[in-house]
């Protein structure tokens, strides 16, 4: 139940309507509306509603701050995080899944995290925290907080999660790969992800980063992601990943026999396919100077 409460500050009191909640077990007394000095508060009541109203989103952020917590996304991503600290009231998991929460609601960078969206949300009153300190540093420190080993355990628990709670079926997954241009300064040496290739944008004069991702017939849920240099080809990524894929299928679904996996021509070579038709049904293409006819499906047990 919310309360006016009194709070004196140099000389003067303040009003604030103030509500009880528990934050980490502890009841703490939240304000919900600061509402000045008595003679604020006074001329309020007289004069009536203010002919100005700040509004706030609310709808998105309670809807996917109610998602997060059905699939427990933050303790998840906390069970695979060593450090435990808390950076401006918040851990790594929660950081993580604000962040989120903003390429959602607007995707922004993480300097305009707040101002140029948070602040305008109900997000301070749900969490009953202060947004204020979470600047770009906050979401890169706590980014820092993970370890490169940890990603795909957290991606692979949520997964088992999501398939189990929502009954997706694992009869056929989709893989394609795709470039992304960056403006990195060429004379930027530090990111080794960011090289120059052949770019999908026509962009060859700026340095890109691959991405491959494995996606759900149904639904279109991703089952994998892989982020790799741009200067390497879709072929070499899918080879080296090929027994990756495998091995979180397997992990998943528990079987690979009822599972087809469905590529386009970009991907593969005649070493690669050779090991594809013995460890999974697939779907795929060869490359014109392999041969003209598409392999519309293979059969391991064959």
């Amino acid at each position: 139940m919310a309360t006016i409460q009194k709070r004196r500050c140099r000389g003067h009191n303040y009003w604030s309507i103030v509500e009880s909640r528990r934050v980490n077990g502890k009841p703490r007394p939240i304000i919900l509306e600061y509402l000045g000095t008595a003679e604020a508060l006074l001329k309020r009541l007289k004069e009536g509603v203010p002919s100005k109203i700040k509004t706030y989103e609310h709808g998105l952020v309670r809807m996917m701050l109610n998602i997060a917590e059905e699939l427990e996304i933050v303790p998840i991503i906390n069970r695979h995080i060593e450090d435990k600290r808390l950076r401006d009231g918040f851990t790594v998991g929660a950081s993580l899944l604000l962040a989120a929460l903003g390429r959602v609601g607007r995707p922004t960078s993480k300097r305009g995290w707040y101002e140029g969206w948070a602040k305008n949300t109900s997000l301070y009153y749900l969490l009953g925290k202060s947004l204020r300190r979470l600047d770009s540093q906050h979401f890169w420190d706590q980014m820092e907080a993970v370890p490169q080993e940890a990603i795909p355990l957290i991606e692979e628990d949520i997964l088992e999660l999501i398939l189990r709670k929502y009954n997706i079926t694992l009869d056929s997954v989709l893989l394609d790969m795709s470039n992304f241009f960056t403006y990195i300064a060429s004379t930027n040496e530090r990111s080794s992800l960011a090289q120059r290739g052949r770019n999908k944008q026509k962009r060859m004069d700026l340095k890109q980063f691959g991405l491959l991702l494995v996606l759900s017939r149904q639904d279109h849920l991703p089952l994998f992601h892989k982020v790799y240099a741009g200067n390497l080809t879709d072929r070499t990524i899918f080879k080296e990943n090929f027994h990756e894929i495998l091995a979180r299928f397997k992990a998943l679904s528990g079987s690979l026999e009822e599972l087809t996996l469905i590529f386009d021509q970009g991907s593969n070579s005649k070493k690669t396919l050779k090991e594809v038709k013995e460890n999974i049904h697939f779907v795929g293409a060869l490359s014109p100077h392999q041969h003209k006819d598409l392999i519309y499906e293979a059969n391991p047990s064959a």
